[in-house]
């Protein structure tokens, strides 16, 4: 009896099993397949494509020099408006009518454009805060002007007209014979008087007056361009200026002799400018080969400090009398392979449209700030140093 009951509860025990088996195998057979990737449907929610759903969600203020008002752009559903505020008066109203505006401007463009998108691009003040100046981009096609071969297929551009906005009269007259300006050489260090333009060539130091910079602004490659050469000891990877950095091998000898950004600090006063000069001639090579480039591949070549490797980067603080046409190098070592760093002046709000921001150190025209970082980042001394006594506090 007691055999056959567990003959019984065996057989049972099988064919839950066979059945337990049977729905598992049953189950996996039915699994769906995985969803793929829709990168299409993410794409329709990018920032870029949301911003023009959601539209403005904050001000912007640009600040006028003459007095407190500010300007700013708001967009809607209903369009894109200008608007000019007045916080001491508490008051706010728009700049132009936007339907009066793009009215006038078909007329003069001969492009059909109306209020709820008006393209308008750089709008300025004009000093004296009683017009403004913008551009518009027409569908004409015209030739680029420094383009040496009319016919290549990139030689056309859109034609761009300049306009000039009267805001109390609320007349729009068409600035003639408007070219784009080029935009100004990254290269340059402009003092705050503007006196005196700094940057790098060939890893050394130089200097031109403000009517020079005026012709390279025009014409970098003019032969009557004066510059003049402040130091002559700069080597690669020992350089008062910039060493090429983000350039492969190929181009950084090719540009060796170009004009480059020195990274310079001005006093307020124009008198002196600091540098922070790096010495890494005895750190060690690294590569990245650029294998996406157009043709062959491309080999960068930098210096890198790996962990536990002896040779480090040394950094300098090089104090220059601009007038003496001098420079010391200051005594501001306190930790083994220290990192230094200078201070700059942050830029203030109502700075942002101004057509020229001198780099000016943080400080006043006695002294400046600066820190010092320990190799293994465990001690950041913040400092100033006095620039007639050269003290560190």
């Amino acid at each position: 009896m007691n055999k056959l009951y567990k003959l019984v509860l065996c057989a049972q025990f099988l064919s839950l099993t066979v059945a337990a088996q049977n729905k598992t195998f049953t189950l996996t057979e039915n699994n769906p397949a995985q969803p793929k990737a829709n990168y299409q449907l993410a794409s329709r929610f990018s920032p870029n494509k949301l911003k023009k759903m959601v539209y403005s969600t904050s001000v912007d203020p640009h600040w006028l020099k003459l007095t407190n008002r500010f300007w700013y752009t708001f967009e809607s559903p209903k369009g894109k408006f200008w608007y000019l505020v007045d916080p001491a008066a508490k008051s706010k109203k728009l700049m132009f009518d936007n339907a009066k505006v793009a009215a006038d401007i078909t007329l003069i463009v001969r492009d059909p454009f109306d209020a709820e998108h008006l393209p308008l691009e750089n709008l300025k003040f004009a000093a004296d805060e009683k017009s403004i100046s913008f551009e518009v981009k027409s569908s004409i096609d015209e030739v680029k002007p420094d383009r040496k071969d009319k016919k290549a297929a990139d030689s056309l551009q859109k034609k761009i007209f300049s306009f000039k906005y009267d805001l109390a009269t609320a007349k729009l007259t068409e600035v003639a014979n408007f070219s784009k300006p080029k935009p100004k050489p990254s290269w340059g260090a402009v003092a705050p008087d503007s006196s005196a333009i700094i940057f790098s060539r060939n890893y050394n130091l130089y200097w031109m007056d403000k009517d020079n910079y005026k012709k390279a602004v025009k014409n970098e490659e003019d032969s009557t361009i004066v510059e003049h050469q402040l130091t002559k000891d700069g080597v690669k990877f020992y350089s008062y200026g910039s060493d090429g950095d983000g350039e492969n091998n190929v181009e950084n000898e090719k540009n060796n002799k170009k004009r480059r950004g020195a990274y310079v600090l001005w006093s307020p006063n124009a008198k002196y400018f600091i540098l922070n000069r790096t010495d890494s001639r005895k750190v060690k090579d690294l590569w990245v080969i650029n294998s996406v480039t157009p043709g062959r591949p491309t080999l960068e070549t930098y210096k890198y400090q790996m962990p536990g490797e002896a040779e480090a980067p040394q950094d300098e603080i090089l104090l220059f009398d601009f007038a003496a046409k001098s420079f010391k190098k200051l005594n501001v070592s306190a930790f083994k392979d220290q990192s230094v760093s200078v201070w700059s002046k942050p830029s203030l709000a109502k700075d942002r449209d101004n057509e020229f921001r001198p780099s000016i150190w943080l400080g006043d025209d006695s002294r400046f700030y600066f820190s010092r970082t320990s190799r293994d980042l465990k001690r950041i001394d913040i400092g100033t140093i006095d620039i007639a006594t050269s003290k560190v506090t």
